[in-house]
């Protein structure tokens, strides 16, 4: 090999060492230079907008405060959960308020409506039904839509809307179907319909469920006894048609023509041996009488209400018995009658025999009532 040819050599080769040294030295720490100028640059806009945060401290301090205010305040808007038991006393204390009666009412399952951080369930969002381990709880809305069929009063349908305006709980009626019977004789007291309910609730961090306060009589020997539409548990009044609630009752309704000799058109008395329990009417019209028979200290009692005036009673046998002795009308004048509404809050039966009423124009009629009431004509 010439001189000339070795010089080559070295250059050429002196040359790839430097090409070497570029692609393995010099060009990755090229490379880590950017990378680390490029992480100061991002780190420079993080302090600098930490550094702006800072001097808003204050502010944001005050205003994460007050949107926690906010937020605490509109969760007590809702209950924790959509607990069936709650929601059945809930109607039962409408219908204690209101001239207003829950014929049938669907209970359904309650559904996902929105979670807090995802969004709404049309947009996917759904309850987790276990967390991982350290993951935060989150806020889930659940809905529930309950459709109710109801009797009652057109003013009793009115209180009711302001009942559910006025609740504790967001509650919101989505439609309200009103109808009357047209050939009744108050129209507007004998209304009926449908309405559709929505409940909400939210469950989440901190949010304790109400627990039910259940106040009503629960347990029975047979369920199917005295159920309208099931079997009912055979009684002696079943036997003999109620036949002997005319010589032992707990209640008796003298009905009769207004302008007879007797004292009054209408007597309810608890004993007709003594005046002192009467509660009468002369009027010549149909009177309301209301028998409201409840439970105190342990006891139970009845009183009944007509025109003003009332009497009460210790009722001390297993049921409830009327005895209800009317008459056939005289003529197209005679008008006196009753209509009978009984409030029944106990676990008693109430039995009716009624005698003698007139067959094509009775003066005896059972308007509302609740609790187990059967009729013997």
């Amino acid at each position: 090999m010439t001189s000339q040819n070795a010089k080559i050599l070295l250059t050429l080769l002196g040359i790839g060492l430097l090409v070497v040294a570029i692609f393995l030295v010099a060009r990755p720490k090229n490379e880590s230079i950017k990378a680390l100028e490029a992480e100061v640059s991002e780190l420079q806009a993080r302090y600098d907008d930490l550094c702006a945060k800072e001097s808003q401290k204050d502010q944001f301090i005050a205003e994460t405060k007050k949107f926690n205010e906010d937020f605490e305040a509109e969760l007590v808007n809702y209950p924790a959960d959509q607990n069936q038991e709650s929601f059945v006393m809930f109607l039962k204390g409408i219908e204690e308020a209101q001239e207003f009666k829950n014929v049938t009412v669907a209970l359904p399952k309650p559904s996902v409506f929105y979670v807090l951080g995802q969004g709404s369930a049309a947009e996917g969002a759904t309850a987790p039904e276990e967390l991982e381990e350290g993951e935060a709880q989150p806020y889930v809305v659940e809905t529930a839509q309950y459709s109710i069929a109801y009797q009652g009063s057109y003013e009793g349908l009115k209180d009711y809307l302001a009942y559910i305006e006025g609740y504790k709980y967001r509650t919101n009626l989505s439609t309200v179907n009103v109808v009357y019977d047209a050939e009744a004789e108050d129209p507007i007291k004998e209304c009926s319909g449908t309405v559709m309910l929505n409940t909400y609730s939210i469950s989440g961090p901190n949010r304790t469920p109400d627990k039910p306060s259940v106040d009503v009589n629960e347990g029975k020997e047979n369920i199917f006894a005295d159920i309208t539409g099931g079997s009912r548990a055979s009684t002696s009044f079943d036997n003999d048609n109620g036949a002997s609630i005319v010589s032992s009752h707990n209640l008796v309704i003298r009905l009769n023509n207004a302008g007879s000799d007797t004292a009054s058109g209408i007597i309810a008395a608890t004993s007709e041996s003594d005046e002192s329990t009467y509660v009468t009417s002369g009027s010549n019209s149909e009177e309301d009488l209301k028998v409201t028979i409840t439970d105190k200290d342990g006891k139970k009692y009845m009183s009944y209400e007509m025109g003003g005036k009332s009497y009460e009673a210790e009722i001390l046998s297993p049921n409830v018995t009327i005895y209800v002795k009317s008459s056939a009308r005289v003529d197209s004048n005679d008008t006196n009658g009753v209509n009978l509404a009984i409030d029944n809050s106990t676990d008693l039966s109430v039995y009716i025999k009624v005698v003698d009423d007139d067959a094509s124009s009775p003066r005896f009629k059972l308007g509302s009532k609740s609790g187990v009431v059967k009729v013997f004509n």
